[in-house]
């Protein structure tokens, strides 16, 4: 019986084995990089030299024609092949650039940009691209004639206007309305309109709005480089009434007394479209990004106010764009990147190269098992004829890191880690357990 027992004992700690080693993944970290591959070679200094590169997982020749009129210092780019390597290892993502149509070494105004999907996402403009930053989107643009990241705010200031898309934006207190925040939007669409209650002695209405900021103002820090902001009102009613008012609410979210003259501002009692723009105080947003007001209005008898257009107006410091990045945002904050002029192992005539890597921890759930997306592109003396770009992407004709169809895709050679359901891992512990059970069995009945 001890046998047996021993025997049993054995059998279980094999057993428990086998489901660790089944359960535990493979040789591969838990991004799905294969810890054997290296890049340990590479010297990011600008210079591409043959041997540096050769484990990299990608070597993909590109075809760009290009403006070949003579710079200012009589260097003329050509048109031709160019390489982009792609390699990792468990540490970086590594990117290099061999531009051998660029012949110009003037670095002014020059910069280059990496734009990656990681994720497969799927976006079309630069409102859904920017939602997935840092969860599937990344992107680097570098200045490269001041040696940093490009500056995306200037100092110069924009008028930008903000529309209400959402009817949570606003609770109607007294009254009662006819539309949606659809009909806030354009001169040119019906009236939102609002019927006074009686309350007490008087006729009177009360809509009340809260705009979540974060909604409308997508911009990375965006809320940092506001400089004013104003509301915008077209409105009438049917009659002269008594008292047409806007209230600011206080930015800790309570509502201020009409007496408040600085939160409390008249608009017009016309019975004809008017505007008026009212001016609201930056510090009157709430540390939630709420921008939170009341539009009042009393009358002796029953009255009805049309609200023609309601909007916002706001100023801020523009985006620097680069060339036709409108949205130049550096999502990347740590990474190395050299340029060099001179030989390279493609080409022996001098020309421009950048080398690159980007840590693995900036691509947030980047695994290296699925597709990359990649776009570059960049601006020196070389650009396609008429731009001032040039691009690596599904099109030419642009520069389309908002359009995920627009990107490159590239397996980058990673393992999948493996699983103990679903997949072989079931099936193998299966056919163990049959096993096993068999020769329980037999050794039971010898026993008995």
């Amino acid at each position: 019986m001890s046998s047996y027992k021993e025997k049993l004992l054995v059998l279980s700690l094999i057993l428990i084995s086998l489901f660790s080693v089944c359960i535990v993944p493979g040789q591969s970290d838990n991004s799905g990089l294969k810890t054997s591959n290296t890049m340990s070679d590479v010297i990011i200094d600008g210079n591409i030299t043959k041997t540096e590169w050769s484990n990299a997982e990608w070597n993909i020749s590109f075809y760009l024609d290009i403006d070949n009129t003579a710079d200012s210092l009589g260097q003329i780019n050509v048109d031709g092949n160019n390489s982009l390597y792609l390699g990792r290892d468990s540490q970086n993502l590594y990117i290099a650039l061999d531009l051998w149509c660029d012949r110009s070494y003037n670095e002014t105004g020059e910069w280059v940009g990496v734009w990656l999907n990681t994720k497969k996402r799927e976006f079309t403009n630069s409102s859904d691209w920017l939602k997935y930053i840092n969860d599937g989107t990344e992107s680097l643009l570098y200045d490269v004639e001041y040696d940093q990241r490009w500056v995306f705010y200037s100092n110069d200031i924009g008028i930008y206007t903000v529309y209400l898309t959402d009817d949570n934006d606003y609770n109607p207190i007294f009254g009662e309305i006819e539309g949606t925040a659809y009909n806030f939007q354009l001169t040119s669409r019906p009236d939102f309109n609002i019927t006074s209650e009686l309350v007490g002695s008087d006729q009177i209405y009360r809509l009340d709005f809260s705009i979540d900021l974060d909604k409308y103002l997508i911009l990375p820090g965006e809320i940092d480089v506001l400089q004013e902001l104003e509301i915008r009102i077209n409105s009438k009613s049917n009659t002269t009434i008594d008292s047409h008012k806007i209230i600011l609410w206080y930015n800790n979210g309570s509502i201020p007394p009409l007496t408040d003259t600085n939160q409390v501002i008249d608009l017009n009692t016309a019975t004809s479209y008017l505007w008026d723009t009212i001016p609201y105080g930056l510090g009157n947003i709430t540390t939630d990004k709420k921008l939170q007001f009341s539009l009042f209005g009393n009358h002796t008898d029953a009255f009805v106010t049309n609200f023609n257009q309601i909007y916002l107006r706001i100023y801020r410091n523009m985006t620097n764009h680069a060339g036709p990045v409108d949205v130049p945002y550096s999502s990347i904050n740590t990474y190395e990147i050299a340029w060099d002029f001179g030989p390279s192992v493609g080409n022996s005539t001098d020309h421009r190269m950048f080398e690159i890597a980007i840590p693995t921890s900036e691509l947030e759930g980047y695994k290296s098992y699925k597709d990359l997306g990649i776009i570059v592109g960049g601006y020196g003396t070389m650009m396609f004829k008429g731009t001032n770009y040039w691009c690596f992407s599904e099109i030419d004709t642009w520069l389309p890191y908002d359009d995920s169809s627009d990107y490159k895709y590239y397996n980058m050679g990673g393992t999948r880690p493996k699983a103990f359901i679903p997949g072989y891992n079931l099936y193998f512990i299966m056919g163990i357990l049959g096993v096993i059970t068999l020769i329980l069995i037999k050794n039971r009945s010898k026993l008995n």
